[in-house]
């Protein structure tokens, strides 16, 4: 059962295989067939504890600190013309009966609030010149292009964040984004022999995850984490930055766990021994989508590797700390 911890980022994330795994195939940096004009992508975390995750919004070079239990990230693609999708995305906290979203800035910030005054709850300012606003809900939102031969993500000035999360198109030791003016490289492409399930469909195995370079964001170690089903050529949940998409519109330091999920997968870890053919990915999950479910794409089968083992990965982050930080080094 997860434990509701107050002011904590509570990230499970259980990766679990057969007998047998394999290492995924470099593959094409193509862009899948569903990327076209109208295309929506929704993912969604569920939290059982006030602090389901955060983020740093960084709006008119000022850094503001967002967090709350629950997330909705949606992908939609604007236009496709000169080999560039123009893409929005926008990511909404939400609150529910028993905790508010938070938003935390320097008291000195100058910068237009990107909240609605009907949802604040509350307002108070502490003695080290922080402001924090309690609200039922806040979205951040913009736009960005990515390069559909490369999957690059570039914002609306050109300037270059990395590889798309929203298809795959990783190889081992290969650069994955630049962060902070540092290129970051993904350090291992697995591929998973279980069905992945999502509150969007089940995904048949076998299904791709990857890992990146452990990078310094907003005070806390972190990697990106994501899973992607090579069928559809589609990101099934990710976690953690880097995340270019994000990147790309201003935010920053994104870590989120959807508690439901994890439940769930202790469940069927309970029944089944530790091992179960079928588990609950974790991270933001894919709740939902403009796709077709009859759409069929042709698949390259990956070549056999060696057997391997995929730890449990535990990680805690005190979100109050974590943002109070980030807002003082402002």
């Amino acid at each position: 059962m997860v434990n509701k911890l107050g002011f904590v980022f509570l990230v499970v994330f259980i990766l679990l295989s057969s007998s047998t795994a394999v290492l995924a195939s470099p593959g094409s940096h193509n862009a899948p067939y569903w990327v076209k004009p109208g295309t929506f992508l929704e993912y969604r975390a569920q939290s059982y504890h006030p602090f389901g995750g955060g983020f740093i919004f960084v709006v008119n070079n000022t850094k503001v600190g967002v967090s709350g239990p629950n997330v909705s990230v949606v992908f939609r693609i604007v236009s496709v013309s000169d080999g560039l999708a123009r893409v929005n995305v926008s990511i909404s906290v939400y609150g529910n009966s028993q905790f508010p979203v938070y938003v935390i800035y320097q008291s000195n910030a100058t910068f237009r609030p990107f909240w609605s005054s009907a949802d604040v709850f509350n307002v108070t300012t502490t003695p080290n010149n922080i402001t924090r606003v309690l609200l039922s809900s806040v979205t951040v939102s913009g736009q960005y292009m990515i390069n559909l031969t490369s999957g690059w993500v570039y914002d609306l000035r050109g300037r270059p964040y990395g590889h798309t999360v929203l298809w795959d198109g990783f190889k081992p030791n290969e650069t994955f984004a630049i962060y902070n003016g540092k290129p970051v490289r993904i350090t291992e492409v697995k591929v998973l022999n279980v069905t992945v399930k999502t509150y969007y469909s089940t995904f048949p195995k076998p299904n791709i995850i990857f890992h990146s370079q452990h990078v310094k964001s907003t005070g806390a170690i972190t990697f990106f984490n994501a899973f992607y089903n090579p069928a559809y050529d589609l990101c099934l949940a990710f976690i953690m930055d880097p995340i270019p998409d994000f990147n790309a519109i201003g935010v920053y330091g994104f870590m989120w766990t959807d508690d439901r999920a994890a439940s769930i997968d202790e469940k069927l870890l309970r029944e089944h021994g530790g091992m179960a053919d079928g588990i609950w990915v974790q991270g933001v999950i894919l709740a939902n989508s403009s796709l077709s479910s009859g759409s069929k794409t042709k698949v390259t089968p990956p070549g056999t590797s060696e057997l391997y083992i995929l730890p449990a990965v535990l990680l805690g982050v005190v979100a109050g700390v974590l943002l109070l930080r980030y807002g003082k080094r402002g």
